[in-house]
């Protein structure tokens, strides 16, 4: 999963991953990233994992970042105001996951981003 917090926002993912007890050797791999964009805002991950069978194997990886004052300074100095920069960040965080929508749709929750990210920088 990926989840965008801003503002005075929290961003909670909340997952439960079941094996059969027929499912031998099954596998699961989850992974959570977080993008916190401001100082009021945070990310909760809560995982449940239920297994019912001894052979299987479950992972869990859980990341939150934030938006570097480094990352700003690089977008700044080539021209992008505070807006653009932070657009631009989140739409490379949220690349992997556009990309895999239908180009309308991809188009359309670019703009919503867009939307919901005014007034939450500065």
């Amino acid at each position: 999963s990926k989840g965008i917090a801003a503002g005075n926002s929290d961003n909670t993912y909340r997952g439960l991953v079941t094996t059969h007890p027929k499912a031998k050797g099954a596998r699961n791999f989850t992974q959570c990233d977080s993008l916190l964009i401001g100082d009021k805002c945070g990310a909760h991950t809560v995982p449940y994992i239920e297994s019912k069978t001894r052979t299987a194997t479950f992972e869990h990886e859980a990341t939150t970042s934030k938006i570097s004052d480094d990352m700003m300074f690089y977008c700044r100095s080539r021209g992008l105001d505070e807006e653009e920069a932070v657009a631009l960040v989140v739409n490379g965080f949220v690349r992997d996951v556009l990309q895999q929508l239908p180009m309308e749709f991809m188009a359309e929750t670019q703009k919503l981003i867009g939307i919901s990210l005014e007034g939450s920088v500065g």
